[in-house]
């Protein structure tokens, strides 16, 4: 008989190899036993005996079948089809010759012993998948019966509830998922817990955390008991922290099978479970596990007689990756995620990752530092600002830029910045060309703010905007197609950041006027009408698409046939389009819609990520918004605009008129006007920078696309989408490497950005993992409530809306969104917001900007709102205080 025919393997036996057999738990066992650490013996029914039972079940069939029907969002059919299979297996004999090798495996052990039986899922205790505690354990069996029933029961709890929704939720096919079964000989532990090898709460690599209570550690896991808690130091073996709990109760085996609770004596209660040696003991012990597997484990432990017994060990997957953050130097590097300083902070397909790095002129300080600024971990984008962070002077103006996209951005690094390890160089030395440089851009800042007349200049700069677009894409069509033509757009993208200065020394006169006129006014205007200064200002690229938007709605209107086919819009936008050119008056519409497509076709949700669809790709999002402006009032968004305006001008009267008394009242209205000058004319720049980028990654992506479909027609890729997972240097690599299997990348890739989608990144991370996490405090808030940072006036109670992709979600009006970011792909959803809740972000982000904008209110830096807010709750949203009280469930 093959190992793949057996239907029991003793943990000697098997090794990681074994997994398809026995499962993540099982594979770990056996790779720890033969490793020669303390595991208490036992064996696995393999996978071929669950198959075996499977097979001999005559509802097998009809189990699967009714398993394929379920869907993650219809909890009452997850209930009743689980609560079927369940009984159906239970009722169902194990094969004779399953439980004929049971007896034998189990005689071998002990008969004498009690045992612990737990089931081992293929997809369980692995790198990517969390299923730990999806399937039943069952503690203190004692004899053949209760041994064999335990073993059936595990094998029906592939299917409970929570395990067959897990499995809908993660997309892993019920059919494919298989069981095994540990019986592991049970300690009857005096004490007992879990070891994270890192600290599973702040990331950090080095710092080990232990929770230990008396008994079984099942009062611990089933969150019976809080436990005491030690932290070291696994460097130096340092016991850095003792918390120390109030341990009421503990769970025991009872003598004949089953375990019970018991009161812990009053006496042991707030003792310590562990002395110092045991501490230690615990470490070098989890240590030692860590090393053989390579990666941060959570480990099960218990003591018995004084010796500890590893009971089983599995990877930490709650942790955010360091793969590409390792310190270049050995000291504690810093690194800021990218993402959230461009409001988006999903993980990208490598290609991705690669090509958006082009786009920045980093090559000079990698080489001046010697280290690569921007690395990539966890399928996302870092920037090492260690060395920004250590220079006396840039550190504070690293403060102050972040802390616009964040307001506890540098609290949260001065976290990371006051441990030792971060002490060093900074490493940076201005040359005089550099200095030269900055000097220039300062001159040109200052003849923006106080001398240059800047009258038409955003139109100015549209029209350069438009002839550099041409100009690219005319060079990328000259290229001859393949290679030639990729490496023609890593020469034209280092040309845009060079090109921005075109108007960044005006952007800046703009926001330095903004900051003047807002500090200097106060003595005149109200917080409400220093607020209105900067609204409604002309030129702003976002506010113009919005405009355009609500344009193509009222022109819609002009065709009653159109509007109808409005309400019939269907989730193919592009066969939608081909029928409304059929309709009678549609041609005004679709004329201005070719218009708005290119202008704005080339952005969309999480525009910075190359891959995403492009609203001339995928315009639905876009008709879905012409549709819910439909069903408002005509004009409203001119109106809205108009209302804008007018504010900023009665505030810019009432600003000139109380100015200008007193003595020196001539001197201020001079410089108030200049600013207002500066302001107006300028201000409505922030966003052109990121709109040309963006323009200029749609005509790369239609490069990218065109050699997709060669490298398919030339047998290099199997599938047109398989590029997005090739690196850019591998995309020009492929052309004529003809040694390497391409193909054999794309599966284990596609695989990490599943997982990794999953995980929240952290605005911080260093290289060692620590997260350093800020919460926000707010006195007198309600209790239960979310806090975060207010950045737009003003309370309203509404329902909320948790809203993941704006390409196939819409906003009812009067509804507050709730979102991780937003970028302005999303801003025609704020058309119909109430309010805004935001996971990131700070004063100065996109979202924040369009509510002010708006003149809703909005509360961004709210942590896991998206989960702990649900769509249908009833909340009050109050963005003077940053508070988000929950009034109602859904």
């Amino acid at each position: 008989m093959t190992r793949t025919d057996s239907f029991i393997l003793p943990f000697s036996d098997i090794r990681a190899v074994d997994l398809p057999l026995v499962g993540g738990k099982g594979a770990n066992l056996g790779e720890l036993t033969h490793a020669g650490f303390p595991v208490p013996d036992g064996f696995c029914l393999t996978t071929t005996a669950f198959l075996r039972f499977m097979a001999s079940c005559p509802d097998a069939e009809r189990i699967y079948a009714s398993l394929d029907t379920v869907t993650p969002d219809d909890l009452e059919s997850v209930r009743r089809v689980g609560q079927q299979v369940r009984e159906t297996l239970l009722q169902t004999s194990i094969p004779a010759e399953i439980a004929v090798a049971v007896r034998q495996a189990w005689q071998e052990v002990g008969v004498e012993h009690a045992y612990a039986v737990r089931s081992s899922a293929t997809a369980e205790d692995l790198p990517g998948a969390s299923f730990a505690g999806q399937q039943d354990t069952y503690l203190n069996v004692r004899g053949e019966a209760d041994l064999l029933d335990a073993v059936r029961r595990c094998w029906a709890s592939l299917f409970t509830d929570r395990a067959i929704l897990y499995r809908c939720e993660n997309h892993f096919p019920h059919r494919e998922v298989q069981l095994s079964v540990v019986v592991q000989r049970m300690i009857v532990a005096e004490k007992s817990g879990i070891l994270f090898t890192a600290d599973p709460l702040t990331g950090h690599r080095h710092t080990l955390s232990i929770d230990a209570s008396y008994g079984l550690g099942e009062a611990l896991v089933s969150g019976l008991v809080t436990p005491d808690s030690y932290r070291v130091d696994k460097r130096t073996r340092a016991i850095l922290e003792r918390r120390i709990a109030d341990k009421r109760i503990a769970i025991t085996p009872e003598k004949e099978g089953g375990v019970r609770q018991v009161t812990i004596p009053q006496e042991q209660r707030q003792a310590t479970v562990l002395n110092d040696e045991q501490i230690l003991a615990l470490t070098d012990l989890g240590c030692r596990v860590e090393a053989l597997y390579d990666a941060p484990q959570d480990i099960e432990w218990a003591i018995a007689d004084g010796k500890i017994h590893l009971l089983q060990a599995r990877p930490i997957t709650s942790l955010y990756p360091i793969d590409g953050l390792q310190s270049p130097d050995g000291t504690l590097h810093i690194y800021f995620s990218v993402g959230h300083q461009q409001n988006m902070t999903r993980a990208m397909a490598p290609l991705s990752l690669t090509c958006f790095p082009l786009l920045l002129p980093v090559e000079p300080l990698d080489q001046h530092l010697g280290y690569p600024v921007l690395r990539a971990s966890g399928d996302r984008l870092f920037a090492d600002i260690t060395a920004l962070l250590r220079h006396p002077i840039l550190r504070k103006v690293i403060f102050g830029l972040l802390s616009q996209f964040d307001a506890l951005a540098p609290e949260t690094l001065q976290i990371a910045m006051r441990r030792p390890e971060f002490r060093g160089p900074h490493g940076l030395h201005i040359s005089f060309a550099a200095f030269k440089s900055v000097a220039g851009l300062l001159r040109q800042v200052g003849y923006a703010l106080w001398r240059q007349d800047l009258t038409g200049f955003i139109p100015q700069t549209n029209a350069l905007m438009d002839r550099f677009t041409e100009d690219m894409a005319r060079r990328l069509h000259e290229a001859p197609p393949g290679k030639a033509r990729l490496q023609a757009v890593q020469d034209a993208l280092p040309t845009l950041f060079p090109f921005f200065l075109n108007w960044i020394p005006q952007f800046v006169a703009g926001e330095i006027a903004k900051r003047l006129l807002t500090r200097l006014g106060r003595k005149w205007l109200t917080p409400d009408e220093l607020n209105a200064l900067t609204l409604g200002l002309p030129g702003n690229v976002v506010t113009e698409m919005n405009l355009a938007i609500g344009d193509l709605a009222d022109l819609a209107r002009r065709s009653p046939q159109l509007v109808d086919w409005f309400s019939h819009l269907g989730n193919d936008s592009h066969v939608w389009l081909e029928q409304a050119a059929q309709l009678e008056g549609s041609e005004p519409f679709l004329d201005a819609w070719d218009d708005f497509l290119a202008r704005y076709g080339a952005r969309g949700p999480a525009e910075i990520d190359i891959a995403m669809p492009r609203w001339y790709e995928e315009p639905l999002p876009v008709l879905k918004i012409i549709a819910a402006h439909l069903q408002e009032e005509p004009g409203g968004q001119r109106a809205q605009q108009r209302e804008l305006v007018q504010a900023r001008e009665a505030a810019a009267r009432k600003l000139l008129e109380g100015a200008g008394r007193g003595i020196l009242g001539g001197l201020r209205v001079r410089l108030f006007k200049r600013l207002l000058h500066v302001l107006t004319a300028a201000g409505g720049l922030r966003e052109h920078h990121k709109f040309l980028a963006i323009k200029v990654l749609a005509l790369v992506k239609e490069v990218l696309k065109q050699t997709a479909t060669q490298l398919t027609a030339q047998g290099k890729l199997s599938r047109p989408d398989d590029f997005w997972f090739l690196t850019w240097e591998e995309l020009l690599a492929i052309w004529d490497d003809e040694t390497t299997d391409w193909d054999a990348l794309i599966p284990p890739r596609r695989a990490d950005l599943r997982r990794f989608q999953k995980l929240t990144p952290p605005m911080v991370i260093t290289s060692d993992g620590e997260t350093p996490v800020v919460q926000y405090h707010v006195d007198d808030a309600p209790p239960g409530a979310l806090l975060g940072n207010p950045v737009s006036p003003g309370i309203v109670e509404g329902v909320v809306h948790v809203v993941h992709d704006p390409q196939t979600d819409t906003l009812a009006s009067g509804e507050i969104l709730v979102a991780t970011f937003t970028d302005p792909g999303w801003t025609p959803l704020f058309i119909n917001a109430a309010g805004l809740i935001m996971e990131i972000g700070g004063a100065m982000n996109h979202g924040s900007v369009v509510a002010r904008e708006y003149g809703i209110p909005a509360v961004v830096g709210v942590r896991g709102a998206t989960t702990r807010l649900q769509t249908g709750q009833r909340v009050r949203l109050d963005g003077n205080r940053g508070v988000i009280e929950i009034l109602s469930d859904a």
